[in-house]
Formats: C-alpha cells, sequence, structure tokens
C-alpha cells in the first residue's frame, strides 16, 4: 500500500515528466533555435575571412537543434545568403546542411528520424 506522501510524491513525478515531454515536443522553439544559428552563420560568414574559431564557438553554444520539423528547418536554411547545399540519405532519413563562403563552410547533420542535429561542424572551404 502506498503512504500519502509517496502518492503525492508519484504525482509530481509524473507532473514534472510532463512537462519535460512537452517542453521538448515544440516544434517552433526548434525552428527559432535553427533561425538565430543561421542568422549568426550569415554574419559570421560574412565577416570571417581566417578565422575559424567564432564558428567553432557558435556551434558549442548551440550544441543540438531538437524537434524540428524537418520541413520548416530546411526552408529557415534555404533562406540563408549563404546556402550552400542540402544533402540527404533517404535510409538514414538524414539531413546534411552545409552554408558556406569562399573560405569557411559550416553545417550540420538532422536526423529526420530522431527529430535531433548530432553533428554541428566548421571547416576551411576548399574552394
Amino acid at each position: 500500500m502506498m503512504t500519502k506522501g509517496a502518492g503525492w510524491a508519484a504525482i509530481a513525478f509524473v507532473l514534472c515528466a510532463m512537462q519535460v515531454s512537452m517542453t521538448r515536443a515544440d516544434p517552433a522553439t526548434c525552428i527559432d533555435k535553427v533561425s538565430s544559428y543561421v542568422a549568426e552563420v550569415d554574419q559570421l560568414l560574412a565577416t570571417q575571412k581566417n578565422w575559424i574559431t567564432p564558428f567553432d564557438d557558435l556551434n558549442k553554444r548551440y550544441v543540438e537543434f531538437q524537434d524540428c520539423d524537418a520541413d520548416a528547418l530546411l526552408e529557415v536554411v534555404w533562406r540563408s545568403r549563404f546556402f550552400q547545399r542540402i544533402t540527404y540519405n533517404p535510409r538514414a532519413k538524414e539531413y546534411v546542411i552545409r552554408l558556406s563562403s569562399k573560405d569557411v563552410e559550416v553545417g550540420f547533420a538532422y536526423d529526420a528520424r530522431e527529430k535531433r542535429s548530432n553533428t554541428l561542424f566548421a571547416v576551411w572551404a576548399n574552394k
């Protein structure tokens, strides 16, 4: 038999779990985060010519995009001034997004099945 205190603790746990679940399932928040990331990448690509560290710092701040609607995410990326390409792997249901200036290429992979990014990268462009 459950005590009254244990019952309230169980209810509190369920409510907290529901809150985490509801917070995690917000595609609009994810798209806002992707939009901010793309805007900052655009700004850096326009100004940074021979320095990759700011892009690494940016990727560390954004770490991961989670629970995005893939179509909405792709629309945000397509609007980038530095949009380069999107590669799609249908077996893995994964998009690799690349934004690039003539000096630096920045991007990330987005797993549409898991609804999360798994790799943010910044490399010197080979142009």
